[in-house]
């Protein structure tokens, strides 16, 4: 029979239909990019007494973030899951290898780190200093660390190698705290002589005066080796950067969460520094040149 019965056209408009749905693509979710955090750096990311997180960090993360048009989260770990201290060595924290979250936020960059990772563009810049008990008791000296016993935090990049590139030579020897509070008490009980942290103030220590580079391009976001991260986040932060606005945000920052801790917003040394072109303008600038040159030589012989 040549004329299709009503059931019959219901089976067919039915086959069509469940043809369809597994035909029909499934949608793809953008990707959400997670930056983990301390909770514990006023003011770039702290949580404050309301219990929420915040800082200067989540607001750049934030700004860039919509500028590369990304989908961003961020998420609060132990310092050990990016960095940790492991009989003297650095390595990476176990969270960022294994993936649980895509960039560490604000770590220095630093020549055993970069051994083992990458990392974004300068964010902003830091330095490293010596902190002792008030008044200096045990007349601890930087330029005799043979006979200092030092502390450092626990997978910091102020450490024993950073000592021995600089000059200072190899300590007595080197404790590693899991955090200041830690490394606070190491120096109340005179265990330690002093502090090595990038730490520039503290309420009832004393920092010496001595400034010291451990870093090798300042403050960044800390990413596996392999990471897409960069590609995207550099040349943002460039744009976000040379809008004005980071110096803005910088501007803001301790009226905004409270006093500095030693890192400092800016200036940061980027190409996308007005007094500095990019190498990339640079070199199209000098063959443009070379062949407006060469097109006037042509000219002329002819």
């Amino acid at each position: 029979n040549r004329r299709s019965s009503p059931l019959r056209k219901m089976n067919v408009l039915g086959l069509l239909c469940v043809c369809g749905l597994v035909i029909l693509p499934t949608p793809v979710q953008a990707k959400t990019w997670v930056f983990a955090v301390g909770g514990n750096r006023r003011p770039w990311n702290f949580i404050g007494d309301d219990g929420v997180l915040k800082g200067a960090d989540l607001d750049l993360i934030q700004a860039v973030c919509d500028v590369a048009n990304q989908k961003c989260a961020t998420t609060v770990v132990p310092t050990e899951a990016c960095v940790q201290t492991v009989r003297g060595r650095f390595y990476p924290g176990e969270g960022l290898m294994a993936g649980w979250f895509d960039a560490c936020t604000s770590y220095v960059s630093s020549i055993d780190r970069v051994n083992a990772l990458q990392f974004t563009d300068p964010i902003r810049t830091t330095t490293s200093t010596f902190t002792v008990l008030q008044g200096n008791p045990k007349n601890f000296d930087p330029l005799n660390l043979q006979n200092a016993v030092i502390v450092h935090l626990n997978g910091a990049f102020t450490n024993e190698q950073c000592t021995i590139r600089i000059g200072l030579g190899r300590p007595k020897a080197v404790l590693v705290a899991a955090g200041i509070a830690e490394a606070k008490e190491l120096l109340l009980n005179r265990t330690a002589d002093a502090l090595f942290s990038p730490r520039t103030t503290f309420n009832d220590l004393e920092v010496l005066p001595g400034r010291y580079r451990c870093d090798v391009s300042g403050v960044g976001m800390m990413v596996k080796k392999d990471s897409e991260l960069p590609v995207w986040w550099n040349p943002a932060f460039q744009k976000y950067y040379m809008s004005g606005r980071y110096n803005d945000a910088c501007d803001q920052i301790n009226q905004k969460y409270g006093v500095d801790d030693g890192d400092t917003c800016h200036p940061i040394k980027s190409s996308a520094d007005t007094r500095s072109p990019p190498l990339s303008l640079l070199l199209s600038s000098a063959s443009l040149l070379l062949f407006s040159t060469q097109f006037y030589n042509w000219i002329s012989s002819t």
